[in-house]
């Protein structure tokens, strides 16, 4: 016998109100399954450069790491303090810097569980999770040793306090402001972590005065709440004034983003939420039109028939008002800020409304009337993001990067001679002028220890920044008394070859072995 999944009068059930008791087996379910996932062969793909600025942050100090964020990086800088007190906790590796997003993943999938549930049946709320645990950006930013998946997590947390905020409207004052409170200082953590989150606080404005608006203004407890979300959000944006000016003078490091242009569009469709998969793309945007067109049809019928509609209904945001502006604000006003300002606009920013797409997708799929399609349904999208999946899980699935393979080498081969007093050479690194190949040192510690960084002049700790300052290697030619080996780690597009490998001649070093691999050069001289 076929057991029919909850019709589209579960979606008419928007109190607000769901026993944990109920809830929660499935969300911890929903979010083992995420955790699962996001954590497979996360310590395959080599560590790129935007994990290697995470390593570099937070292997120093706390007063360093201080005054470094006083320069540089102050948007990642509460990220980093909790990397840094995780790597303190366990040590350094680079499944230990990708941990921490797997289990945001697991987070996030089981919230968005818990949301969904307070609004619509089971069924929705499950599909829901499993969607967002498949889209393509999501299975990336499990794997990344970067914010995004925690923003995701805190994106579902704020809103899920924002909806216990707005439901406290007909409470006592007192019951209200505390919340409105609670919902303020969220806000203040969420956008310290990743100030873009800023957005769905504006998100969550739209939302209420849908609500509002949807209830025709008769409902007194939801204007109180609108009130309060107003205040709140103020109270928020002046007390993170310090850190938003701050972040603005520190706006030449994103110096690197494209203006907006018709190369936007891909980014908005594709790249956001369905990262290189545009098969995915065409298909996950055509469920959330549906799941939008679900729940529209869904309202009219509770409007017009008043079936299954609890009390207050009108003052309660619906899944309808919740999803959609989360969807669409922080894109719009990220897309105008740049416009406006100066380009802001990268997909990966905006990874923290992919739990709106999931929860459309949801509902999309939840209207299946049998198990059967349900799962039918889920076991394609899994087909679909299966190769980007197992793309991700590549070697060099980051920017190209070939670094552990890099790593890999140079300890192979350091080990066959022990003993051996030698030297490197770090050159350029692909793509990012300020750094060297010494990222790749700090990304894979154990191959390089004991390496002389002959051209080292501050260490990265020390300079205040990201990265460390170093002297021309004319300069430090007295470094290679007693070495007997040199190394040079150097770009394959800034080639540095023909001329190191004439300054070392210089010094009686000679060329002995040479390795190309994936955007790197990997030399090693012999005096």
């Amino acid at each position: 016998m076929t057991t029919a999944l909850p019709s589209s009068r579960a979606l008419a059930a928007p109190n607000g109100r769901i026993s944990v008791r109920q809830a929660w087996p499935d969300a911890l379910l929903i979010g083992i399954f995420g955790m699962m996932l996001g954590l497979a062969l996360a310590w395959q793909p080599s560590l790129w450069f935007d994990e290697a600025a995470t390593v570099s942050a937070t292997m120093r100090s706390w007063p360093e790491l201080g005054r470094m964020l006083q320069s540089v990086d102050a948007v990642h800088g509460l990220y980093y303090a909790g990397m840094h007190l995780w790597l303190d906790l366990v040590g350094y590796s680079p499944i230990a810097l990708r941990l921490p997003s797997a289990v945001a993943v697991g987070v996030a999938a089981a919230l968005i569980v818990l949301l969904v549930r307070t609004r619509a049946g089971r069924g929705t709320a499950v599909l829901a999770g499993v969607a967002f645990c498949l889209l393509p950006r999501v299975t990336w930013m499990g794997t990344e040793g970067r914010s995004y998946a925690l923003t995701a997590a805190l994106a579902v947390a704020l809103t899920l306090v924002f909806l216990a905020a707005w439901r406290r409207g007909p409470a006592p004052r007192r019951i209200r402001a505390l919340w409105w409170t609670l919902y303020a200082v969220a806000a203040v953590g969420c956008t310290l972590v990743f100030i873009y989150l800023a957005f769905l606080v504006a998100a969550h404005g739209a939302t209420a005065l849908w609500t509002v608006w949807a209830g025709r203004r008769r409902d007194r407890a939801a204007r109180a709440s609108l009130i309060g979300w107003a205040i709140a959000a103020g109270a928020a944006a002046i007390l993170l004034l310090p850190f938003a000016l701050a972040v603005v003078r520190q706006s030449g490091q994103v110096s690197w983003i494209a203006p907006i242009s018709w190369g936007t569009w891909n980014g908005v469709f594709v790249t956001q939420w369905f990262y290189l998969n545009p098969l995915f793309a065409v298909v996950g945007w055509v469920l959330v039109a549906l799941g939008i067109l679900f729940l529209i049809l869904a309202g009219l019928r509770t409007r017009s028939t008043g079936a299954g509609a609890p009390r207050n209904v009108s003052g309660n945001p619906s899944l309808l008002s919740i999803a959609v502006p989360w969807l669409v604000v922080p894109t719009i006003g990220v897309i105008l800020a740049s416009l406006v300002v100066s380009p802001l606009y990268s997909p990966r920013y905006l990874t923290y409304c992919a739990p709106a797409v999931a929860i459309l997708i949801g509902v999309a799929l939840g209207r299946l009337r049998r198990r059967w399609l349900a799962v039918t349904a889920v076991l394609l999208l899994a087909a679909l993001a299966a190769p980007q999946f197992v793309a991700q899980r590549q070697p060099e699935a980051k920017q190209n990067s070939s670094w552990s393979e890099v790593a890999s080498l140079i300890e192979s081969e350091r080990a066959t001679r022990p003993g051996e007093r030698a030297a490197i050479v770090y050159g350029p690194v692909r793509q990012h002028p300020a750094a060297t190949t010494r990222v790749i040192a700090y990304s894979y510690p154990d191959a390089f220890a004991g390496l002389i960084d002959v051209k080292l002049k501050t260490p990265a700790a020390q300079t205040g920044q990201l990265w460390e300052t170093r002297y021309p290697l004319d300069e430090v030619t007295d470094r290679f008394d007693g070495v007997d080996a040199v190394w040079l780690v150097t770009s394959n597009k800034q080639d540095w070859r023909p001329s190191v490998t004439a300054k070392l001649a210089d010094l009686g070093y000679s060329l002995t072995e040479e390795w190309a691999l994936t955007g790197v050069n990997v030399l090693r001289y012999e005096r």
